[in-house]
C-alpha cells in the first residue's frame, strides 16, 4: 500500500492525535461552565468531567451510557474535548471538574496554580493496560534499542512521551544524551514522517496509531507492554475544589466508573463496538484492534509518583519535587 493510501486512511485517527498532542480546538471547553452552572442551579451539584476520544475515557463513557451515574446516584455531564491542551485550559479556568490526563500534565499544572489530586488510574496500572511504541522507519537499520544510539527520535517536548523515551534509555541502560530528539508534537505528523523514512530514524506512538505504523512497514524497537517495570500512566484528576465541595458525590463517581471498568473487563465483546467508535480506530484496524483491560480501585504507588515529580525537577519544569499526598488522594479506592 503507498503511503499516500496510508494517510489517507489513517485521517479517521486525527481525533485521537490532536487529544494527545494538543492540536485543534475544543468541543465544548466554554460550553461547560455554562450548562454545568445552569444545570447545577436547576437540580443539584453537578459533576462536569471532561473527555477525549481515546481508550482511556471508555469506561466514562460506559458508565454513562449503562446508567451507572444515575444508579449511584450522581449527576454526571460528560463535555468532549478535541485535544488535551483544550481540555486541560477549560480545567485550569474551572469549568470542568474531573479530567483524564497524565501526571506531567498534573505537576505542570499544579505549578501554574490548578491544584488537582489523583482519584483513579485511568490506565496503566500494569504494564499490559495501554501501549506505547518506539517504532523505527521501514529502512533505518534500526533493530534493537542499542541501535537507537546516535538516531533521529520523534518526541514532543516535556510530555509524557518525552518522560518515558528517558525511561526506556534508562531501562536498557542506555545514555539520554546518546539520542538526538525531534520535537514533532503532531502524532499524524510524527507517523508520516516514520513511514516516510525521512528526517527522523524513530519515534514514539501510541495505540492505535503505532499499530497502524507497523502495519504499514516500521520496526518495533520497544514495546512497553513486554517490560518488567510499567512507566507509562493516565490517570483521573479532580480539582482540590471539588473534592472539598463534592467529595460525597465524586464517592458516588468513582464507585459507578469502577463498576463500567470491570463491566469492560469481563465483557469486552459487549463493549466492542463502542470502543471502536469512541477510539476513532479505522476500519483497517478494526480487525486487530485490542480491547483495553482497567484496573478499578487503584492509584498510582509512590514510587511512580515519585519518579514523575523528579522528571519535572530535572527538566527544571517545576520548583520543587511534590510529595505523595499532594498528588493522590487514596479515599476514593476504598
Amino acid at each position: 500500500m503507498v503511503l499516500k493510501k496510508v494517510i489517507s486512511s489513517m485521517l479517521l485517527l486525527t481525533l485521537l492525535a490532536a487529544s494527545l498532542t494538543g492540536c485543534g480546538q475544543a468541543d465544548s471547553g466554554s460550553e461547560a461552565s455554562e450548562a454545568g452552572s445552569t444545570a447545577a442551579s436547576q437540580e443539584g451539584q453537578v459533576l462536569r468531567v471532561g473527555v477525549l476520544s481515546i481508550d482511556d475515557v471508555l469506561p466514562f463513557i460506559v458508565a454513562d451510557r449503562d446508567g451507572l451515574f444515575k444508579e449511584k446516584g450522581v449527576q454526571v455531564e460528560l463535555y468532549p474535548f478535541k485535544s488535551s491542551i483544550d481540555q486541560s485550559k477549560a480545567f485550569e479556568a474551572g469549568q470542568l471538574d474531573v479530567v483524564m490526563n497524565d501526571m506531567i500534565v498534573q505537576g505542570l499544572m499544579k505549578k501554574s496554580g490548578t491544584d488537582t489530586r489523583i482519584i483513579s488510574y485511568a490506565f496503566g496500572a500494569t504494564p499490559q493496560e495501554g501501549r506505547f511504541l518506539i517504532c523505527a522507519a521501514p529502512n533505518s537499520g534500526i533493530e534493537k534499542p542499542e541501535d537507537l544510539k546516535g538516531k533521529r527520535v520523534a518526541i514532543s517536548n516535556n510530555t509524557m512521551m518525552d518522560f518515558l523515551l528517558d525511561q526506556y534509555l534508562d531501562y536498557y541502560k542506555i545514555d539520554r544524551s546518546s539520542v538526538d530528539r525531534v520535537n514533532m508534537p503532531d502524532l499524524m505528523l510524527r507517523m508520516e514522517t516514520l513511514l516516510a523514512g525521512k528526517d527522523i530514524d524513530a519515534a514514539i506512538l501510541p495505540d492505535p496509531l503505532a499499530s497502524a505504523a507497523v502495519q504499514q512497514g516500521a520496526k518495533v524497537v520497544i514495546d512497553d507492554t513486554t517490560l518488567t517495570e510499567n512507566f507509562s500512566q493516565s490517570v483521573v484528576l479532580a480539582s482540590t475544589e471539588a473534592i472539598e465541595t463534592q467529595k460525597e458525590a465524586l464517592k458516588k463517581f468513582t464507585a459507578a466508573y469502577f463498576e463500567a471498568m470491570q463491566r469492560i473487563n469481563d465483557n469486552p465483546d459487549q463493549y466492542r463496538a463502542l470502543a471502536l467508535e469512541n477510539a476513532h480506530v479505522p476500519d483497517t484496524l478494526k480487525d486487530s484492534y485490542r480491547m483495553p483491560t482497567y484496573t478499578p480501585k487503584a492509584v498510582p504507588s509512590e514510587e511512580e509518583v515519585g519518579r514523575v515529580s523528579r522528571w519535572l525537577l530535572d527538566r527544571q519544569l517545576i520548583d520543587k519535587a511534590y510529595k505523595y499526598e499532594e498528588m493522590v488522594d487514596q479515599a476514593f479506592i476504598k
